[in-house]
């Protein structure tokens, strides 16, 4: 195996990771309220943080440092909670297609943000994303799948794809003078500690099993985000971001493996219209 593979190998693991972390989360789902999962994510995420950082040892925090990771758990405690809600509403494979809308809002906060120029290519592209979007809608209409707890979980997904977006422009920023392994703890900590009076506000017993899940889903979340950290460090991004969307092959997979769900073929279309716009964006990105 050449060493200019490994990345690539890393990264699809990390994906494979995260994606098995959402269908644990899709179990818990059920049974516990959203808040409460989100903050069993980052409690049991927590200890593996703290590791991290034991292991690399990197240099104390600023007050500015923590004022702005402060300001990102808001962002991050929001963007989970809309994700794990969309979960519990929609099929996985569905809710992970939702979430790739992300990369689209990405340009358009960039835009909006630090002033990028927007090419009519990458224009273009992101009107096809959202007309995917409304392809996965619509394939439920037709299906006759329309409830008010869908819809809800709809508006989740793609409201969890734009708070996503909004947490890599603020992460972009961080990522070039913060030690990553502050920025892994932090990621923990912080939201742990804002979501808390929610979680305790809503609490349900766990349990035994549930405990278990919980602890996959913290130790998931660490490995996963661990092993795109380490691939992203190491090769250029563009490569590697495809990638990120096999995690709508392994959420179908393990959306029927699981849960017996079998995507609608507009859950598909829709999803490649994502994933193409997505790739002429980055594609028009790399251009300018």
């Amino acid at each position: 195996m050449t060493t200019a593979r490994m990345p690539f190998l890393v990264v699809t693991l990390g994906v494979f990771l995260l994606s098995i972390m959402d269908a644990l989360i899709k179990i818990v789902a059920t049974d516990y309220p959203t808040a409460q999962i989100v903050g069993m994510r980052f409690l049991c995420g927590l200890p593996w943080a703290v590791l991290v950082v034991l292991w690399l040892r990197p240099a104390w925090p600023t007050a500015d440092m923590l004022r702005a990771h402060v300001f990102r758990g808001f962002v991050v405690v929001i963007t989970a909670s809309l994700f794990f809600y969309a979960l519990a509403k929609l099929e996985l494979a569905e809710a992970i297609a939702l979430s790739f809308l992300a990369p689209l809002f990405l340009a358009v906060l960039a835009a909006l943000i630090l002033r990028e120029r927007i090419s009519p290519r990458v224009f273009g592209a992101i009107i096809a994303g959202f007309i995917g979007m409304g392809v996965i809608l619509w394939g439920k209409a037709i299906g006759g799948n329309v409830t008010d707890a869908r819809l809800w979980g709809a508006a989740a997904a793609i409201a969890c794809a734009f708070t996503y977006a909004a947490n890599l422009v603020l992460l972009r920023k961080r990522a070039q003078t913060d030690p990553l392994a502050l920025i892994v703890l932090f990621q923990n900590l912080f939201p742990l500690l804002i979501v808390s009076p929610f979680a305790l506000a809503v609490w349900v017993e766990p349990k035994p099993e549930a405990w278990f899940l919980f602890a996959g889903i913290g130790a998931l979340g660490i490995a996963g985000h661990s092993c795109m950290a380490w691939g992203f460090a190491r090769a250029n991004a563009g490569p590697l971001g495809v990638i990120e969307y096999t995690a709508l092959i392994w959420g179908a997979g393990l959306g029927f493996a699981f849960f017996g769900e079998v995507p609608a073929w507009t859950t598909w279309a829709g999803a490649g219209l994502i994933v193409a716009a997505c790739l002429l964006v980055a594609r028009g990105k790399t251009a300018s």
